[in-house]
């Protein structure tokens, strides 16, 4: 069985990257096969035990021909596309070149991260709807993968065949768990603060300044406590918007309780801060059917999390609604991140159910989904 990807890929550091490397890991502990790789332009050509990358195309140009000449090369039984809008448009050129690899007898499955409001306005045509892109994609794919019930429902509701859909949850990643109080003298933090982390990319979706406003009536009720925010803007001409934050944070008299990291936070330092929090908060605000790789590396390392109640974090409140705040409601999420930080034994309690679940979701569990729908796929005529 061949298997290929198709993505963005290192050594470009962004959540597609992560996703398809740690699915070919998961997927070899199953099938020791090498993986192939078309990756945009930018991306590495390289030869691994694991993979075999070659860039072939840019999301700025039609892409279709390139992709497909070097497919065809491979010859790959399925493809594993890890779709977003802003690497592969929202036109026609997608569902083309789904329908050029069905012809030449390659099964493509499409990873949908995210699935947006039916009447969102796109390039498709004709239409020019989410709506009509995602069913012009499921005509044309052999599945559409999404990660949660939700954006199963929220495909079917605008007519997508259920038989084209398949839902198989984001892979939860183990992080070594690393000693706390060493963490925060390495990292410059308080080493016995109460430390909540808002790690990830800085955009306004993100919910920072609803978070510092919590942190503010936070503070007054655990007057140890600290917020660090790990990450940066995606691009830094927007980094005036951290400036902004940092702003804010001292107009809201919490400058000296907080941190702003400042910029792209490498991977060694990742564990780093993910053992040094005793909370990880993630107020978000965008509200259509998606999921969290934060959430996943918060449940890998086991972690207590506080997350808004939106559609984004459906698997959070099945774990347990007491890991859920309703955004807007600041008064709601200072208390329950005040309990999260005192209340050992409730966080313990909570800790244990977050453990379960990112080992529910390993990698190594989510990838041998991957390997029975491949299998599944070349059973089918």
């Amino acid at each position: 069985m061949r298997i290929c990807h198709l993505t963005t890929f290192w050594p470009n550091r962004l959540g597609h990257t992560h996703y398809t490397d740690n699915l070919i890991n998961g997927m070899r502990r199953h099938r020791a096969e090498r993986h192939d790789v078309l990756a945009e332009f930018g991306s590495a050509a390289a030869e691994t035990e694991a993979y075999r990358c070659v860039p072939c195309f840019s999301r700025k140009e039609d892409y279709v021909e390139g992709i497909l000449a070097e497919a065809r090369k491979l010859s790959p039984d399925v493809v594993f596309i890890q779709y977003s809008n802003d690497l592969f448009g929202e036109d026609n050129r997608f569902p083309r070149l789904l329908a050029k690899l069905r012809a030449a007898g390659i099964r493509p499955v499409v990873n949908v991260h995210s699935v947006y409001p039916g009447n969102w306005k796109t390039g498709i045509k004709p239409g020019g709807t989410v709506a009509d892109f995602d069913r012009a994609m499921a005509e044309h794919a052999s599945r559409l993968q999404v990660h949660t019930q939700r954006m199963r429902r929220d495909l079917l509701e605008r007519g997508i065949p259920d038989q084209r859909i398949v839902v198989i949850p984001h892979g939860s990643k183990s992080m070594e768990q690393h000693d706390s109080l060493r963490c925060r003298k390495e990292l410059g933090l308080p080493e016995n603060a109460k430390l909540v982390v808002f790690f990830g990319f800085i955009w306004p979706g993100k919910g920072l300044e609803f978070l510092l406003k919590v942190f503010k009536k936070v503070a007054r009720q655990v007057p140890d406590a600290f917020l660090l925010v790990a990450g940066h803007t995606r691009n830094n001409p927007w980094g005036f918007y951290v400036t902004y934050l940092r702003a804010r944070a001292a107009m809201l008299g919490i400058g000296g309780s907080s941190r702003f990291w400042g910029e792209y936070v490498k991977d060694d330092h990742v564990p780093l801060i993910f053992s040094a929090a005793d909370v990880v908060a993630l107020p978000y605000r965008q509200d259509y059917s998606s999921v969290s790789g934060v959430v996943h590396q918060t449940a890998g390392i086991g972690k207590l999390m506080l997350c808004s109640r939106i559609a984004k974090f459906d698997e959070i409140d099945a774990v347990d609604s007491r890991l859920t705040a309703p955004y807007g409601d600041s008064n709601t999420w200072a208390e329950s991140l005040a309990r999260l930080l005192t209340d050992r034994p409730m966080g313990e309690e909570l800790r244990q159910k977050i453990m379960r679940f990112g080992e529910e979701t390993s990698w190594t569990q989510v990838a041998k989904t991957y390997v029975d729908l491949c299998e599944q796929l070349l059973e089918e005529k």
